[in-house]
Parts: structure tokens; sequence; C-alpha cells
């Protein structure tokens, strides 16, 4: 066994999650601002000792929605470690990890997750939990006006009434970092029974 990592940038603080060769995980937030660009390099050095790069089977990246800077920080570094190792890198969307964060907490079929754009304008995505083994999406990411958002909040809740939850993303999302890893790690076992694995090179920032 590999270990694996994930990294979440694209909010004031920093996110990662590691699981080691032996399967023990560590997570650990850093509220680093701006300060981000020039600090992450040695908090993930520092972070992954005793380990080395060579250890890691895949890496994953929340790729926004968030920050511009912050999310485009975070997927340059993990498209970079991915090519340099040849490893598969996955590139998770900020507003399924928070679906996927509170579909463990709540007994919800339907969730809707919104995430503040500017003011008359919300990032919005769809998401269907059965169970852990049945995650899907419903309408992907993209940005809705508010009044169209919440229209479609209402018409969900006619239509699932108990089974919905509305997820509103906090201001800092460090701590999504674990689910972050844990849909990547979905990802990588889909992957690997098709022996064709994602690259650095179709990794694409969702940026705010």
């Amino acid at each position: 066994m590999k270990a694996t990592i994930a990294l979440h940038t694209t909010s004031p603080e920093l996110g990662i999650t590691l699981v080691d060769k032996e399967g023990h995980k560590k997570s650990q937030i850093w509220n680093l601002g701006r300060n981000l660009g020039k600090e992450l390099h040695q908090i993930l050095t520092d972070f992954i000792n005793p380990l080395t790069w060579q250890d890691f089977e895949f890496i994953g990246v929340a790729k926004g929605p968030g920050s511009f800077t912050s999310t485009r920080i975070g997927v340059v570094t993990a498209r970079t470690i991915a090519q340099q190792l040849n490893i598969p890198v996955y590139g998770i969307s900020t507003l399924k990890s928070l679906a996927w964060q509170e579909g463990q907490r709540h007994r919800a079929e339907i969730m809707l997750v919104q995430m503040r754009a500017n003011n008359e304008e919300v990032f919005g995505g769809i998401y269907k939990l059965k169970n852990k083994a049945n995650f899907s999406v419903v309408v992907g990411d993209k940005i809705y006006k508010n009044d169209d958002w919440k229209n479609i909040i209402k018409e969900y809740e006619k239509q699932y009434g108990e089974d919905l939850l509305v997820v509103v993303s906090p201001q800092n999302l460090g701590e999504n970092s674990d689910s972050v890893l844990s849909l990547a790690r979905l990802k990588y076992e889909q992957e690997c029974l098709n022996r064709v694995f994602s690259s650095w090179e179709g990794l694409i920032p969702f940026y705010q």
C-alpha cells in the first residue's frame, strides 16, 4: 500500500489530509490567507515527513469554485507534483466535497450545494447520495442568479421534501481536504478497473 494526499486551497484556509502506507490518516488546517503561495511548499515538505514524494500513489486537490489566486496555487501545485512523479491527480469540485461531507452527517437523498459568487449570483451544484458507493452529480457546478437558484430550491423541496438538504458553503473550507481525498480515492479505484488514469494535463481549476 502506498500513501495518498489531498490539498484544499480554495478558501483562506489551507487544508491537507494524508493517509500513510499503514493506513493512518492525519489532517491539518492552516489559516494562511495571502501567505499561501510563500508557505505551501515548506508546509507540504514538513507535513509528509518522514515520507518522501515517491511514496505516494495519487494526489487529490479541490479545483474550485473558490478564490482565484489560492485555487490556482493549489491546482498548479498538485499538477506539478503529479507530473514530476507520473502519478494520477484528481481535481475534486469544492461543492461536491461539501455534498460528500454533509452526506456523511445527514440522511438526505438530494443535496443542493451553494457558494456565494457575488452579490447577485451563487455557484450551485446538485448531487445525489444513496450510499457511499452511489454518489452522483445531478447537475454540475455552474453560476446562477440568486433568484433562479432560489426557484430551483423551491422546485426540489416540492419534489423531495425531507429527503432534500440545502448546503451553504462556509467561508473556510480547509477541513474538506478529508472529503477531497475520499472522493479522489473513489475515482482512483474506478480507474484501476480500466487501467486508464487521470493525467495532470486534464486538470483545470474552476475560479470564482
